[in-house]
């Protein structure tokens, strides 16, 4: 298959799947309800927790928006490059590919301030500290959607997210990032590049009409749009849902009974009891406050252990109830053979 053909398919894939999940754009119908109880919790808490866990939740709520918000703009992008690429109009190709990655720039610098604000929680117990790191993540996700270009000297929050940053951290990732942009930027500002899309590439010579998707610079533009949307793609299916769950996570252990603003970031030791040699004496942790922390710690265990996380190598055995609480039984099998773990069911906030 030639590269159009597979640049076109995947681009059509992309497209396609993101109208099947329309329904996820409809934020407030899908949290109303949830933002509402959280609310309610979060104010029967002592301080500082009641203001806290609010702030977290909201955290996760609105890093869950961008993400989908960013989506839909990637979406529309993948059309109108598409679109370019049916009518031959490589001034439309370079300028939605440009916009695609700036796009997908700033959504992760976003999410990686999301991070972290996860990991920098950790073991963390001074309020100030903790209200810092938070501020922090909030400023960048107001930034993120409301931020705005023009003169510097005004409040942090109201400043836009620099493309040059978003750009300089997702190269940590995507290793030609900066490249691409480099790349791009010279067919999407009037000079050479540009004039070269639709122009014999000397003054004063040839005909002046776009060049033909055959062409190696379209060609290469195509390709970065579709390494971009499978970054895209991955990301959003996997390491962003993720984080907003940690997010999740922090108030959920707010919620519990006995939380203090000194316990609430306490990371635990996957110090489990039973043997984990059987169903009866599957390894336990006693010490986990949820059901995420459960599976964190047995993940943590396995590492400890030697073992590589697989999730291929997971399997269910089963769940039972003991005194009101649901538990499920996770399988492993290991280089050193089959591992069983006993982990409370999730409750969530």
């Amino acid at each position: 298959m030639e590269t159009m053909e597979i640049v076109s398919s995947l681009l059509m894939e992309y497209i396609s799947e993101a109208e099947k999940n329309e329904f996820l754009r409809d934020h407030d119908s899908r949290f109303q309800e949830l933002r509402s109880s959280v609310k309610k919790k979060s104010a029967n808490l002592r301080p500082p927790l009641n203001v806290v866990s609010q702030r977290l939740y909201t955290i996760a709520d609105h890093s869950f928006y961008c993400v989908e918000l960013f989506n839909y703009k990637c979406y529309l992008l993948a059309k109108g490059i598409i679109h370019a690429l049916e009518t031959s109009n490589p001034l439309s190709l370079a300028n939605n590919c440009h916009s695609l990655l700036e796009q997908i720039a700033t959504l992760n610098y976003c999410m990686q301030a999301i991070e972290e604000m996860i990991n920098d929680l950790k073991d963390q117990g001074a309020l100030e500290k903790i209200n810092n790191i938070i501020l922090k993540a909030e400023t960048t996700l107001q930034r993120t959607y409301a931020g705005r270009g023009g003169k510097k000297g005004g409040p942090k929050e109201e400043e836009a997210i620099h493309v040059s940053s978003s750009i300089r951290e997702l190269q940590k990732i995507i290793t030609d990032a900066q490249q691409s942009y480099d790349y791009l930027c010279e067919f999407v500002h009037p000079n050479y590049g540009n004039n070269l899309l639709i122009s014999s590439g000397v003054i004063g010579t040839g005909k002046i009409g776009s060049r033909e998707n055959s062409d190696e610079s379209i060609k290469k533009i195509a390709s970065i749009s579709c390494n971009l949307l499978n970054f895209s793609r991955k990301v959003n299916h996997t390491t962003y849902p993720y984080l907003t769950w940690q997010a999740h996570h922090y108030v959920e252990i707010c919620l519990q009974k006995g939380a203090k603003i000194t316990n609430v970031f306490s990371t635990k030791k996957p110090v489990p009891q039973g043997d984990g040699r059987s169903k009866e004496t599957a390894f336990f942790f006693k010490n986990a406050r949820t059901s995420q922390e459960a599976i964190a710690l047995s993940y943590q265990y396995l590492t400890e252990t030697g073992s590589s996380i697989d999730i291929r190598r997971k399997t269910n055995g089963g769940a039972i109830t003991e005194n009101g609480i649901v538990y499920i039984y996770d399988i492993w099998k290991t280089e050193s053979g089959t591992i069983w773990f006993k982990i409370p069911g999730y409750k969530g906030i």
